[in-house]
C-alpha cells in the first residue's frame, strides 16, 4: 500500500470505506498506522478529513471528532539519538530529559525529513495534536530484554542447566549493532533478541552440564 500508485485509488477507497465503517460501530476507535513515513501523502490526505472532521452533517452523519489516529514512523530517529547523547554526555538523567526539546525536534523532522509526511497537508494544518518521541532504548535496557528472553527459555525447557546467565548476556549483547555515534544505545531496540539468543544458546547448549527436570516442575 505504501508505494504501489498503480491501485492507489483502490487503497483511498479501503481506506475510506474501513474508517467510516468502523468509526459508525464505535464512535471512540483508534487507528494506529505504521511507517507512515512511507506512506503516500495522498493517502494521508484522505485521513485528513476525519482529522479534521468538524460536526456531522446530512451528507456525512457519522461524527469523527472522538476517533484517535496514532501514527508511528522512524521520522526524526537521529535527531532523537543525537539530542539523547547529547544529554547523556552533559550527565542529564533519562529521566530528567526535557520532553519538550523531543517533541520539538520531532516535530521539525516531521515536515522537512523525506517521506510522507513532508508533504501532507497534516502536517501543514497543524493538525496533530501530540508528537510522542520514542526514546532509544539504552544498553542497560537491552540487557534487561535479553534476561526476560533467557528466562522464558529456560522455564519451557525440560532440562536445568548449569550456566552462567551473565555470560550468555554479553554474548547476546556482542551480536547487538549499536549507533556509531553512540554504543550507548542500540540500532533495533529489542526486535531482534530473540533470534540472537536462540543463535548463542543453540550453540552453547550441548556443551552444558545438565539434569533434568522433575515432572511436577513443567506441568
Amino acid at each position: 500500500m505504501h508505494n504501489d500508485t498503480v491501485h492507489l485509488g483502490q487503497y483511498k477507497d479501503r481506506l475510506t470505506n474501513e474508517i467510516e465503517k468502523m468509526t459508525e460501530n464505535c464512535p471512540q476507535t483508534i487507528f494506529i498506522f505504521d511507517e507512515i513515513d512511507q506512506m503516500s501523502s495522498q493517502l494521508l490526505d484522505v485521513i485528513l478529513y476525519y482529522i479534521d472532521f468538524h460536526t456531522p452533517t446530512s451528507s456525512q452523519s457519522i461524527d469523527f471528532r472522538k476517533t484517535i489516529f496514532i501514527f508511528l514512523s522512524n521520522i526524526g530517529g537521529s535527531s532523537i539519538i543525537e539530542l539523547a547523547n547529547k544529554n547523556s554526555l552533559s550527565s542529564i538523567k533519562r529521566e530528567d530529559y526535557n520532553i519538550l526539546e523531543f517533541q520539538q525536534i520531532l516535530s521539525v523532522a516531521s515536515s522537512r525529513e523525506q517521506g510522507g509526511l513532508q508533504h501532507a497537508a497534516l502536517v501543514d494544518r497543524h493538525l496533530v495534536t501530540f508528537f510522542v518521541p520514542f526514546l532509544p532504548l539504552e544498553r542497560k535496557h537491552i540487557k534487561n530484554c535479553i534476561r526476560q528472553q533467557l528466562e522464558i527459555i529456560l522455564d519451557n525447557d525440560i532440562y536445568e542447566y548449569e550456566l552462567s546467565e551473565e555470560k550468555i548476556i554479553d554474548e547476546v549483547l556482542n551480536l547487538i549493532e549499536f549507533k556509531t555515534s553512540s554504543l550507548e544505545y542500540s540500532v533495533s531496540g529489542c526486535k531482534k533478541i530473540s533470534q540472537k539468543l536462540d543463535f548463542i544458546f543453540e550453540r552453547i547448549r550441548p556443551t552444558l552440564k545438565k539434569t533434568k527436570k522433575q515432572i511436577d516442575d513443567i506441568l
